[in-house]
Order: structure tokens, then C-alpha cells, then sequence
């Protein structure tokens, strides 16, 4: 295990301070899979830890940075495995939503970048809205999509201080992306490079502190995918944006998708299933999501 894996210290703060807040974590192996490591879940004991410093939630164990490099980069996210046949957004309302609120946090002309901008469904909205709009994402089969299909100005690749030669963006969006990165701090150190003076960065991933994520324990779906790592909440996103010269402006709690009522009923079946597994009626790997997100807003500030 140890050519695949690595033990973290807290990614946020550094603090090696940590406690087990569960154990046993399942994870899709096919994530391993496509990566060319050949393990399954017994065979991996890995720990969900809370930082007594900075309260952020991360995994014991992640996989090497050159691993999850050639994962994104040539064999892709396990999510576009469903999307190659019919690419298409899953989720348009929410897109739409999103996109309104990064429209009211924005200014008429701003120049807006998303990193890991996926299929550019997000971009899309935002371009048609009258934003200048930038875009990288690791997935070659993602970012062809939104250049030759949404006509986009999308990147393939990595973010680095020489992606964008002089140019800076009002604002920065990070949706669905940050739980997924093993040094934050180095990602954040990259967007305070790449704001302007006046810019926001704004944020959307699941809250590891939100009520449903305590009870789904550590069934909880954002647990189950070893693409994710970092599990924010609003004390650890408010850490690292401080760390970064960035200011807390805006937090909101939320879903990922779906109407308060959609989210309702995941909840109430979520319920349902973890009352199964104690009757021993049926067993789960993982529960669902609902009600388990937030939103938040860094906004630079400028050093005296």
C-alpha cells in the first residue's frame, strides 16, 4: 500500500492533532481500478479524522498526488464514465440557481473562471448572462465538450501561475471541486495569485458538520468516492480562506440539488434505511445526500 497512499496530516492547517471520528470507511474501488491499483476496501483501513485544531474532516489515508494526477488527466473522473454516451446536465434547475446567485455576487463584465469547470454547463449560463468566461478541467473528454459543443474558452489541465499570462479574475468558482484537492492551501494560494484586488472566490462542496452528514455517519455518500478527501465546514472553509487573505463574506447551507421537497423525501428515506440496518433487514455501503452542502464566499482582502 505504501507506493499508492499516503497519511495526511490535517490539509488546511498542517495540525497532526487529529482524532478518529469513524472508522472503517468504505470507498468505490473502481476509482483504484482505473488508476491501475489493484485493492479492495478490505484491504485498506482507512479513517475519517476531525482536526482538534481547525475542526476540518479528512481522510487518514489519500492517494499520491502522481496517482490521482494520471486519474484526472488520462483515464478521467469516474463521474463522465455515465456521461460519454449522452453528455448532458443532470441537474439544470440547480445550474441555473447557481448560476443566478454567482450573477448577484458578480459585476456586469467580470471575468469569471472556473476550475474544474466539467462539462461547462455552469460556464454556459453564466456566458450567456454577459460574464467573460474562463474555464480549466483535468478531463480531456470534458473539456473538449465544452469547447466544441458549448464554445467556451476552456483549458485542459491543472491550474498553475503560468496557465494565465497576465490576467485576472473577478471571480473564482469552485463547485464540487474542493473536496477533491489534497493541499487546498497550495490551490487557494493559486486564486489569491489569480484575484483581483477586489475579487471573490466562491465555493460549493458538502458540509461534514451538516445535521444529515451526522446522522449518515460514516455512511455518508460524500464518504464513499476516493475522489474526495476534504470535508469542509464552516469553521475549516473559514480557516483556510483567512490563511489565503480571503474573508468570509457569505455562508449559506443548502442542498446540492433538488427542491427543498426532493430533499425532504431523501431525508425521510435516509431515515428508513438506517432503521433497516439496525433491524438487520438490509445493509447499505452508503446513504444519500440531502440537505448536506453550503455556499460560501471569500473575499480578498488587502494586505497592509
Amino acid at each position: 500500500m505504501v507506493e499508492y497512499f499516503v497519511a495526511q496530516c490535517c490539509p488546511v492547517c498542517g495540525s497532526s492533532e487529529s482524532k478518529v471520528l469513524y472508522s472503517g470507511i468504505k470507498h468505490t474501488c473502481n476509482v483504484l481500478e482505473k488508476a491501475g491499483v489493484k485493492l479492495e476496501n478490505k484491504d485498506i483501513l482507512t479513517y475519517a479524522l476531525k482536526c482538534k485544531y481547525c475542526k476540518h474532516i479528512y481522510l487518514s489515508l489519500t492517494l499520491k498526488d502522481d496517482l490521482l494526477s494520471y486519474y484526472y488527466n488520462v483515464v478521467e473522473s469516474e463521474y463522465y464514465d455515465s456521461q460519454k454516451v449522452h453528455p448532458k446536465d443532470h441537474r439544470p434547475a440547480d445550474t441555473k440557481k447557481f448560476a443566478k446567485f454567482i450573477e448577484n455576487e458578480s459585476k456586469s463584465g467580470d471575468n469569471i473562471l472556473e476550475i474544474g469547470s466539467g462539462l461547462g454547463f455552469l460556464l454556459k449560463e453564466l456566458k450567456i448572462a454577459g460574464f467573460k468566461t474562463y474555464g480549466i478541467e483535468p478531463s480531456g473528454f470534458a473539456s473538449s465538450f465544452s469547447r466544441n459543443e458549448l464554445k467556451l474558452d476552456v483549458i485542459t489541465g491543472m491550474l498553475t501561475e503560468k496557465t494565465y499570462k497576465n490576467k485576472k479574475f473577478d471571480v473564482i468558482i469552485l463547485s464540487d471541486v474542493i473536496e477533491h484537492i489534497s493541499d487546498p492551501n497550495q490551490l487557494f494560494k493559486l486564486i489569491e495569485y489569480y484575484l483581483t484586488d477586489t475579487g471573490k472566490v466562491i465555493v460549493l462542496t458538502g458540509n461534514s458538520r451538516s445535521l444529515y452528514a451526522k446522522i449518515c455517519g460514516k455512511k455518508w455518500l460524500y464518504f464513499y468516492s476516493w475522489e474526495h478527501m476534504s470535508f469542509f465546514n464552516r469553521r475549516s472553509i473559514e480557516f483556510l480562506l483567512n490563511k489565503n487573505s480571503l474573508k468570509l463574506s457569505y455562508y449559506k447551507n443548502t442542498a446540492h440539488s433538488g427542491s427543498f421537497y426532493v430533499n425532504s423525501i431523501l431525508f425521510f428515506k435516509t431515515i428508513v434505511m438506517i432503521i433497516l440496518e439496525k433491524l438487520k433487514i438490509r445493509k447499505y455501503n452508503f446513504y444519500l445526500m440531502a440537505f448536506d452542502h453550503f455556499i460560501a464566499v471569500g473575499k480578498k482582502t488587502l494586505q497592509k
